[in-house]
């Protein structure tokens, strides 16, 4: 529980450093645009060059490179996988074969490349998003996406879920240190079986607390909407330029991974 607990704090988005200090406008435009080309882009280039460069910009304010390699364990995982199915099923170019558990297997160019591309594409997406999550609070996205006038509900939703997913894993924390004191991890059975029944009571719990929750809400006169009463200041001059900056950026990025 403690790397999960280090996974999800957002103290870096807390912090005073040149990243979190940019309008988050300004952020939320180069991150939307970003995962725009990043999903489009034809050739490995692109998603690369934003891989990168994100990775250059969080080392910047000394992020770790242990607590970005848990954020990308799993996607990389999920990019991998792709990668051997695709290397596997698709194309007729054997690049090289071998034999696993008495299977023959064979890897074409074509499949390798296709799932290449798409490896380099969840990674350069995911580093995109950790960029903006290491660096804006979930109260600066709220405030943003209501300039941009998404609907109350959803800005609603967002913030109960990301308010409720911190009660969830203390919860979840005592609860493996309620089953460790009873030995419930001493043998690979009981693991399984602990982790078992760890999720059915976390379900239970979750529905419980939010019939309570929504009970003391609409006690107090809550009837949705409101959640957050302070608003954006105008964009200043300096956050034009950035915007701007952004936008070239952007637009010679596109010209390089698309026409060139």
């Amino acid at each position: 529980m403690e790397i999960l607990k280090h996974v999800v704090m957002d103290h870096f988005a807390q912090r005073r450093n040149w990243l979190t200090n940019i309008e988050v406008r300004v952020k939320l435009f180069y991150i939307g645009i970003g995962l725009i080309l990043n999903t489009l882009s034809q050739d490995i280039t692109v998603p690369l060059v934003f891989f990168v460069t994100s990775l250059i910009l969080l080392m910047t304010i000394k992020v770790s490179f242990f607590t970005l390699s848990l954020r990308m364990m799993m996607p990389l995982c999920f990019g991998i996988f792709i990668l051997i199915i695709m290397g596997l099923h698709q194309g007729e170019t054997v690049m090289f074969s071998g034999t696993l558990f008495g299977y023959e297997l064979a890897f074409k160019r074509e499949g390798l490349q296709t799932g290449l591309l798409l490896f380099t594409k969840v990674a350069g997406g995911v580093m995109l998003l950790l960029l903006l999550s290491f660096t804006t609070t979930i109260t600066k996205i709220c405030m943003a996406a209501r300039w941009m006038k998404i609907p109350e509900t959803l800005i609603e939703v967002l913030s109960f879920v990301y308010r409720y997913l911190f009660l969830l894993i203390e919860e979840t924390e005592t609860m493996m240190s309620s089953q460790r004191s009873r030995l419930g991890y001493v043998t690979w059975f009981k693991t399984i079986k602990s982790f078992g029944s760890l999720g059915g009571m976390l379900i239970i719990r979750s529905i419980t607390r939010a019939e309570n929750a929504h009970t003391a809400m609409v006690s107090r006169g809550y009837d949705g909407g409101r959640v957050l009463t302070v608003q954006l200041a105008p964009i200043a001059g300096k956050d034009y330029t950035m915007l701007l900056s952004c936008g070239i950026l952007l637009t010679l990025l596109s010209y390089f991974g698309f026409f060139w």
